[in-house]
């Protein structure tokens, strides 16, 4: 590595430029990262609807997080609920056409965005730089999703392993 330069100073500030990078992508649409990912953890279910619970189970943050993000995204016409058929005490929360259209709009300029961050990197140097991430995530004791790098997983899903031991 360069002398003077710190891996995890690196690693935070590709982290901030990703992040505020992704945050201004979506305020285009009048979504936020956090209702983005709730709104493709739907779009990935076959049904497209999921409870609330289920919601705060994938995106790992509190009950009453995720009760704000659904609020808002339902204010904007994204969500909408329905009656559970197995429980009719239980609502589910299901993409709207309109979520459907935002999909649409913009997946092609999110392919175009990862695109541009690797775009003077070779097939293999691609190949390469996500391995390397890869083992680092590992190194540090976190457990990867399966889902990681597929779609919008959000950081809250890859979690430490418990019973690490240190090195």
């Amino acid at each position: 590595m360069s002398k003077g330069k710190k891996l995890g100073r690196l690693v935070k500030l590709v982290h901030l430029s990703f992040e505020n990078g992704r945050n201004r992508f979506f305020k285009q649409y009048d979504v936020t990262g956090s209702q983005m990912d709730l709104l493709d953890y739907l779009d990935q279910r076959e049904e497209k609807a999921a409870s609330q619970k289920e919601i705060v189970d994938y995106l790992q943050l509190s009950y009453a997080t995720v009760s704000g993000l659904i609020k808002r995204l339902e204010t904007k016409g994204y969500l909408r609920r329905i009656a559970s058929s197995e429980d009719k005490r239980a609502n589910l929360l299901m993409l709207t056409d309109q979520a459907e259209q935002l999909f649409k709009r913009c997946r092609e300029q999110m392919g175009a965005r990862d695109r541009a961050l690797m775009r003077d990197f070779t097939q293999e140097e691609k190949d390469q730089f996500v391995s390397l991430l890869e083992r680092i995530l590992k190194n540090s004791g976190m457990d990867i999703p399966k889902d990681a790098g597929s779609r919008f997983v959000p950081a809250q899903r890859i979690r430490f392993y418990d019973d690490r031991e240190e090195e």
